[in-house]
């Protein structure tokens, strides 16, 4: 039976015996991988995607028919889901048999088949531990907003929630001393028009296949995309990588494949550990290590009226307050899941409760590093065989303080009383950063500022895993932006232009 896998998707063995050579072979489906594969293919490059797990949604869930199905919605995420580690040295039992407290995916797309929708821009001050400056990226964050074709990032593309009623509480805010704004989503929001039709949720998947640039043959401008497929070991020798190692989830038989270059891009944490699992530790004892995820509290806010229509506001963070507020609803009474990250799109206009998530900068310290457990003879189980260490430090805790105080005003600002809050642990904001962090000095960091990795110039990374910091606002466009500049010295290297 042939399936919609079989029409887009193909085989390592057959990129092994292929005649034309890879230019580029990026691990990882996601915005950071897709990207990265898009803008590379475009400049003429061979371009293989490995991605470790299967190809399920064409697109973002909530651009599909299954976006209100609460019923639905988590059978499709268990198919792809998995149970990840973090923990706290200090607090937690730190041997292998630590609980399984977070969530992880692994599918064709990642996380943005399933991602909330939020996509702010880091602040100037969210550069300061960068080697590049907002300044210098800003560009990077043009084309991507333009790319996730941003709500709110221009005039054809107004503010999602936009009626009176949003205006109104984004007016009480202020007058409250709170500078909220609309809230800018990765949501088509352009007026259908001359047979355009709006492309609802943005998602790597969707961007893939809209390309016209998958192909089952390796050539030059175009991408292959091979799912179910985990990569083992990166081979290297020292001075630079000399191939993967990969297995597919049907074949059992391992397969090595060889290009040019290689770009890391599944996540923060995959990347790192692929990075840990194949010995990259022993070029850079750096890597592994810095990795961070925001704080993470959420509330639930109770309104004196019904506001009688959807609301979307957003704080932003300053320089002074290291965190951001997303305020979503109404609704009857509910509460975060990672399963409904899109529950704002079946608001009730005659609710009581507001959602709030409040995210704040964590410290990405040298002691919050990833550990490797036993590893399973399933090498696609050994994609979870890992334990994030993350021990909150003072600065921390002062935050998650001023979080927990700002939250209170927040509410009554907006004419409502916070009747609920929680702390939640390391690693469940899902917006981590680290493990191959970038320097502008060699001795300071294990990538270069386009994520080049400084004693293996063939391998970069694509994605957030190069951040030497987090900025206060969720990840997604600045891992965009980040693999648009990414793709560009990864593009440089191949030209024989550095």
């Amino acid at each position: 039976m042939t399936t919609l896998s079989d029409v887009l998707t193909t085989s390592p063995a057959t990129l092994a015996n292929a005649d034309q050579p890879i230019d580029v072979i990026v691990i990882g489906s996601g915005t950071a991988g897709v990207t990265s594969a898009i803008e590379l293919a475009q400049q003429g490059h061979a371009v293989v995607i490995l991605e470790a797990g299967p190809f399920v949604l064409p697109s973002h869930v909530g651009s599909t028919p299954f976006r209100s199905r609460a019923d639905l919605v988590p059978q499709i995420q268990d198919l792809v889901r998995h149970r990840s580690i973090w923990t706290n040295p200090d607090a937690d039992d730190p041997t292998p048999q630590s609980p399984r407290n977070n969530d992880a995916w692994s599918a064709v797309g990642g996380r943005t088949l399933f991602w909330g929708g939020c996509t702010p821009r880091f602040t100037q001050w969210d550069f300061d531990d960068w080697p590049i400056s907002y300044e210098a990226f800003a560009p990077y964050y043009d084309r991507a907003e333009n790319l996730m074709h941003v709500s709110g990032a221009g005039d054809l593309r107004p503010p999602f929630f936009r009626g009176d009623e949003q205006n109104q509480m984004l007016r009480r805010l202020q007058d409250a001393g709170i500078e909220a704004v609309h809230a800018p989503l990765g949501v088509d929001t352009q007026e259908a028009k001359n047979g355009y039709i709006p492309r609802g949720f943005d998602s790597s998947v969707a961007r893939l296949t809209r390309s016209g640039l998958l192909t089952h043959q390796v050539q030059p401008g175009h991408i292959v995309l091979v799912s179910d497929t985990a990569v083992r070991q990166i081979e290297q020798d020292g001075t630079q990588v000399t191939g993967v190692i990969v297995q597919g989830r049907d074949d059992k038989r391992d397969t090595r494949l060889s290009a040019r270059h290689y770009c890391l891009a599944g996540g923060a944490i995959q990347s790192t550990r692929l990075a840990v699992a194949s010995g990259l530790q022993d070029l850079n004892p750096m890597v592994g290590r810095h990795i961070a995820d925001h704080l993470f509290i959420q509330g639930l806010f109770k309104l004196k009226d019904p506001v009688g229509a959807p609301l979307y506001t957003f704080v932003p963070s300053t320089k002074d307050r290291r965190f951001n507020i997303q305020i979503q609803g109404p609704f009857d009474e509910t509460w975060y899941s990672p399963y409904h990250a899109t529950v704002w799109l079946d608001c009730n206009p005659d609710g009581l409760y507001l959602l709030a998530y409040c995210f704040g900068v964590g410290v990405a310290t040298s002691g919050n590093a990833l550990q490797l457990l036993d590893r399973a003879e399933d090498p696609h189980a050994d994609l979870w065989q890992y334990k994030v260490h993350n021990d909150r430090t003072d600065k921390d805790r002062a935050i998650l303080d001023e979080m927990a105080a700002f939250l209170p005003q927040v509410a009554a600002g907006m004419g409502a009383e916070l009747v609920r809050s929680q702390v939640n642990h390391p690693g469940s904001a899902l917006h981590e950063i680290g493990g191959l962090r970038m320097s502008a000095e060699r001795d300071a960091g294990v990538t270069d500022s386009h994520g080049r990795f400084w004693s293996l110039p063939n391998l970069s990374v694509a994605d957030s895993a190069a951040w030497p910091s987090q900025g206060g606002a969720n990840s997604y466009l600045t891992i965009t932006a980040w693999s648009l500049r990414h793709a560009e010295g990864v593009a440089a290297r191949l030209s024989g232009a550095s």
